[in-house]
């Protein structure tokens, strides 16, 4: 029983001398989150099939100033797209209409992607206001839930437990 108190006492102690996990800060996406001037970048990511195919930038650019704001995006290799966000809204960089729908740009596709889905590339995201910052964004392979193409792997063959009758149970 005494072992019993003191091995309590002592491994609860890690508790007064570690960081508490839940007050760091970490990203909790598939993307990358970055801030350039008065414009919040939030789960940016590329989606593409495979290395050297063209690829799609994902992603919410925020801007929190009281003017629009330029947002030039400019990834490893590629050439710069501008974006024009209004001011106190958020825009979708594929092209999509946001939440609100009210403001939308055009799409930043990506005409080469330098690396395959599961690595990380540079792309250089700059504003009038914050100067220019180097983010590294992940590639993601081309299914869902940010891509379109479905998934198949050689050999397989549908589940057809369904059809069956067997409920799918185990």
């Amino acid at each position: 029983m005494l072992v019993a108190g003191v091995a309590s006492t002592a491994l609860s102690g890690c508790y007064y001398f570690s960081e508490p996990t839940t007050d760091m800060d970490y990203v909790a996406s598939d993307g990358n989150n970055a801030e350039v001037g008065t414009v919040n970048l939030s789960n940016v990511l590329i989606v593409t099939k495979s290395k050297g195919d063209k690829g799609s930038m994902q992603g919410l650019a925020t801007n929190n100033g009281n003017t629009a704001a330029q947002l030039t995006v400019t990834p490893a290799g590629g050439q710069p797209t501008k974006v024009s966000i209004p001011p106190m809204q958020s825009v979708r960089l594929d092209g999509k209409p946001s939440g609100d729908g009210k403001a939308t740009v055009s799409p930043i596709d990506i005409p080469a992607t330098p690396v395959p889905p599961g690595e990380s590339t540079t792309v250089v995201f700059a504003t009038a206001d914050g100067g220019s910052k180097r983010v590294s964004v992940p590639v993601v392979l081309d299914q869902p839930p940010y891509g379109s193409e479905e998934v198949t792997h050689p050999g397989s063959r549908p589940d057809d437990s369904a059809e069956k009758g067997d409920g799918g149970g185990h």
